[in-house]
């Protein structure tokens, strides 16, 4: 069967005629006298396509049209209007209906416009799969990344989703450790269960042990009744520890304990009390530096770094800022009900050029005061904030200009360090206008890859894992190469 036509017109033996040489060239045909027996009809099942003449008793063609696109908007519509009627063509393209035929109706001419609509809709359905399916590709649950350092990301996170294993997520502010976090436990064994979550930078060490171990009544001034804590409430689900590196040394001991045993005790209770969590950790400063600096447990930090998940920062997905810019400008306007605004050439460039210190929190701020600011159905340069626009507009001329100010009655000075930031600032920029892209960025360096990659390694743009993942470093060298 090659489709489902409705044909609606109020003379018997025209509706006749049609479906007979419709149906024998293989479509499904149903008919209509009018426009409220036309709705009758879809009601019943939708039609692929509606061929409506425009003048007809009870309801004519323009306001069936309205009723079809409000109420089955995947169903096309012709409209079959008197011959030379261009006002009447042009107001039915105008309310949405994809194609208009004139009177005297030619068969011919019919099939042919059906066909071809027919086989738009198969291409158009096929991409919209296609599309769908790339999206779950590029994406772990709320997660979304095109580039490579988050495929390996997200590849990573299947793998271990379904595992209790506790998770530690390395990352700088903004880098969406939370979402991981979230991803993990909706897409792991215990989705059923609670999820729980703990800023511990956001509360004083005299408050974290009563959030994360509930207290008694009585326990301290003002606690006036008993209070369940985070790994009680989160039993038999999964509990975010943000910010761990801030837990005080002296509670790290008692977080060990049940990290290791599953008991705890409540603040000035004496009964030992027992739990199952899985607990995914985050922090944004490398913890192996602070056990080496004595202000974290060793011990604690190998029973949090079971698994290690390092998240890129937004500056090293140069390919992910457009598509999450775009996204972003979707969500806003859906979220409010507005049409989506366009993203304007010269502001793509001004996205990708900015170096976006506040990763993928920062890009969606500044994507949604862009929407709020831009007077027309395009976001231009002008309405992103003025840190995007400066980075735009040094990065036109090419490298950034390097120039070290000697202060006055200077008597000594660093040059290793003033080196170091100096290589740094260049690497970064290389980085950002190659978009992420290693090869690229060694290239405009005038370097060779590995001697790019340590730079990077050198002042902490990319883990030591991934530095020495040499597979890793031959698919990045693939997305480089030029395609046949």
């Amino acid at each position: 069967m090659r489709g489902r036509i409705l044909i609606v017109d109020d003379e018997p033996l025209k509706r006749a005629s049609l479906e007979a040489e419709l149906t024998d060239d293989g479509f499904e045909v149903a008919l209509a006298g009018d426009g409220e027996e036309a709705l009758a009809v879809l009601e019943r099942g939708p039609a692929d396509i509606v061929v409506t003449d425009l003048r007809m008793p009870n309801m004519d063609g323009l306001a069936l049209l309205k009723e079809v696109r409000r109420r089955w908007p995947e169903t096309d519509v012709i409209l079959v209007t008197a011959y030379g009627s261009v006002e009447s063509a042009v107001e039915a393209i105008r309310r949405g209906a994809h194609d208009y035929l004139s009177k005297p109706l030619r068969y011919p001419e019919l099939k042919h416009r059906l066909e071809r609509l027919l086989e738009l809709r198969a291409k158009t359905r096929e991409n919209e799969r296609l599309k769908a399916r790339l999206e779950a590709e590029y994406r772990f649950g709320n997660v979304v990344g095109r580039s490579q350092a988050m495929q390996v990301v997200f590849e990573r996170l299947r793998t271990i989703a379904e595992t209790d294993a506790t998770v530690l997520v390395f990352g700088e502010t903004g880098t969406g450790k939370d979402m991981i976090a979230n991803a993990l436990h909706a897409n792991g064994a215990r989705r059923a269960g609670p999820f729980a979550k703990v800023s511990c930078a956001a509360l004083n060490a005299g408050v974290i042990e009563s959030e994360l171990f509930g207290h008694e009544a009585g326990a301290f001034s003002g606690a006036l009744k008993k209070k369940r804590g985070r790994f009680e409430l989160a039993n038999g689900g999964t509990l975010f520890l943000d910010e761990v590196d801030d837990i005080p040394l002296g509670l790290q001991v008692k977080l060990l304990r049940v990290l290791e045993e599953g008991t705890f005790e409540r603040v000035g209770g004496e009964q030992t009390l027992g739990t199952d969590v899985r607990v995914v950790a985050a922090t944004k400063v490398d913890l192996a530096d602070l056990v080496r600096a004595k202000r974290f447990r060793a011990d604690l930090y190998y029973r949090l770094n079971v698994v290690r998940v390092d998240l890129p920062p937004l500056r090293a997905r140069g390919e992910d800022i457009l598509h999450l810019a775009e996204r972003f400008a979707r969500s806003f306007a859906e979220a409010r009900g507005k049409p989506v605004k366009e993203l304007a050439p010269a502001t793509l460039r001004a996205l990708a050029a900015h170096s976006w210190p506040g990763n993928v929190r920062e890009l969606a701020h500044a994507i949604e005061r862009a929407c709020l600011l831009a007077g027309g159905p395009t976001i231009e340069p002008g309405d992103l904030p003025e840190t995007v626009r400066a980075d735009s507009s040094a990065s036109a001329g090419g490298a950034p200009a390097v120039r070290i100010e000697v202060p006055p009655g200077l008597e000594r000075a660093d040059l290793q360090d003033t080196l170091r930031r100096v290589e740094e600032s260049l690497v970064r920029w290389a980085l950002d206008k190659a978009r992420g892209k290693q090869g690229r960025a060694a290239e405009l360096l005038g370097v060779p890859r590995t001697t790019l990659r340590d730079r990077l390694e050198r002042h902490g743009l990319i883990g030591p894992a991934a530095a020495a993942n040499e597979h890793e470093l031959d698919r990045d060298h693939d997305d480089d190469a030029p395609r046949a």
